[in-house]
């Protein structure tokens, strides 16, 4: 074999050998940027729910826009008139029974009070921790309209519904309506916040806002890098 030869023979012996290092490389990165684009993705979801529903505590509660529909219905959260427990995001969008605002009486419905929102779908359902609240099953359980598939929603950033929870029992206040509080069943579609803790303390990965109080758990949510 001629000097020539063998130079020319390992040359492309080397080439070889480098180019499968570059491609084991790029194959290494591409394994570690998957899931780092993933938690982007995320925490962002995470971030922009949480904006929502400080978005929907400001329709119901006012805010510096104005008043909201707590105000407008003299203390109540939304719900028709007629059943004041009923409650859904929809009458944000909806009056129901509700009579128009009265300039005079600084009473009734002037909304809508938020201008996104949409209609439930299947791709939008939960898992069945997703259903009507009712006293025999109080725990684990929403609570929301019973017609939540025909009414307007808001939605979270993984487009399920935000829902409404009134817990019947309050120990932070001896007034239940205290710990009314907006709750998002988070990334893994399942609602873990019961209807009946007070203080919300199996929340997992739920982004819960209270309406009136400040959060009572200590921590309160999951922070969203870490969800």
């Amino acid at each position: 074999m001629t000097g020539k030869h063998y130079f020319k023979t390992l040359q492309r012996g080397v080439t070889l050998i480098e180019l499968s290092v570059v491609l084991l490389i790029l194959v290494a990165l591409a394994g570690l940027a998957v899931p780092y684009v993933g938690g982007i993705g995320s925490t962002a979801s995470c971030q922009t729910t949480d904006a929502t529903m400080h978005a929907v505590k400001e329709a119901i509660m006012g805010g510096a826009a104005g008043a909201g529909f707590y105000g407008d219905t003299l203390g109540r959260y939304p719900s028709p008139k007629s059943t004041p427990t009923k409650y859904s995001l929809a009458y944000l969008f909806e009056p129901g029974d509700w009579p128009a605002y009265n300039t005079k009486t600084g009473v009734g419905w002037r909304g809508p009070y938020l201008q996104n929102g949409g209609v439930l779908s299947t791709e939008s359902a939960l898992n069945d921790s997703f259903t009507a609240y009712s006293t025999t099953t109080p725990n684990g359980k929403a609570h929301i309209d019973h017609n939540v598939t025909t009414l307007t929603q808001v939605f979270d950033a993984w487009h399920r519904p935000i829902i409404l929870q009134v817990p019947t029992t309050c120990s932070i206040s001896s007034n239940p309506l205290d710990c009314a509080r907006l709750v998002s069943a988070g990334g893994d579609a399942i609602i873990n916040t019961p209807i009946n803790d007070e203080d919300a303390d199996l929340r997992n990965d739920d982004r819960v806002l209270f309406l009136k109080i400040p959060d009572p758990k200590p921590g309160g949510n999951i922070p969203c890098d870490q969800s």
